[in-house]
């Protein structure tokens, strides 16, 4: 038997659009169980990398059984499918010998997945930032800063990504880029500074959450209720519909007020508050 354990990640960051990522400490855990018969979910996304990585090596995939303890949330946009494929891509190199490294496992997972902003963090932990350049996964990686903790909100309904992408358009305004560009960058430097005032000017976006969040019903005053009990950032992590706040390691009083809070918004909100994870991927 094999376990793996991966973590939940969030994506975009507010204005970072497909490029910015964070691990939470938030996880799944799987295990690999040789079997006596046939895998029978072959469009299992966890089956599917170990595979992808089997026929890479050139080796035939073992029969084996997949068990899950899943602690994400699924279609939250909390990274679920991501850490499904970074599991079974850190399975597979292990079971068939490939011995592939972790850059090459973050490129077949990349190409699994559509793009890298959660399968980087997925992998590695911490805070990242990727960008595809010429077909190649280019990324940055930093360990998380202790000073900051992560409020993550989420309702029982679900949100597809492919949902949450049609309604995005297909072209932006050049004042709009500018914009983001200059948002994503200060983002980023708050980041690794942990300048907490920096983040409260860096989390704007004019990209994707301004259309998104109609998909969210309650997401503005999720978000103004959070700021007003002193969150840092309020953003729409990955492509919802979840809500994080990142919040000053210190600060007191958040949880209790913002948890009596999402009882009036229609969703049946549930509110963790966790940590960033600097563990990537890991086999027990």
């Amino acid at each position: 038997m094999m376990e793996v354990v991966v973590k939940a990640t969030t994506a975009n960051l507010g204005p970072g659009f497909d490029c910015l990522g964070l691990a939470l400490d938030i996880e799944n855990r799987v295990r690999f169980i040789k079997s006596h018969k046939d895998f029978s979910d072959k469009n299992n996304m966890i089956y599917m990398a170990a595979k992808k990585v089997f026929d890479i090596a050139g080796k035939n995939m073992p029969m084996i059984d997949i068990e899950q303890q899943v602690g994400i949330p699924v279609c939250r946009g909390l990274g679920s499918s991501a850490a499904c494929i970074a599991a079974g891509c850190i399975a597979g190199n292990i079971m068939s010998g490939a011995n592939l490294s972790i850059d090459e496992l973050i490129e077949i997972g990349t190409e699994i997945e559509g793009h890298p902003d959660n399968i980087v963090p997925a992998f590695l932990g911490g805070f990242t930032v990727s960008s595809m350049d010429e077909g190649k996964v280019v990324y940055y990686r930093r360990e998380a800063y202790e000073g900051f903790k992560y409020a993550v909100m989420y309702p029982e309904y679900t949100l597809p990504t492919s949902q949450a992408r049609g309604v995005l358009p297909k072209e932006i305004a050049f004042g709009d880029g500018v914009f983001n560009v200059g948002k994503a960058s200060l983002f980023t430097a708050a980041m690794i500074a942990g300048d907490g005032e920096l983040l409260k000017y860096a989390c704007k976006d004019k990209l994707h959450q301004r259309y998104r969040k109609s998909l969210v019903p309650g997401f503005d005053e999720i978000v103004d209720k959070a700021q007003s009990l002193g969150a840092l950032a309020s953003f729409l992590s990955g492509a919802g519909p979840t809500i994080i706040a990142i919040l000053s390691k210190d600060e007191k009083g958040f949880e209790i007020a913002m948890r009596e809070h999402l009882k009036s918004v229609k969703g049946n909100w549930t509110l963790k508050v966790v940590r960033a994870s600097n563990e990537g991927a890991k086999i027990l």
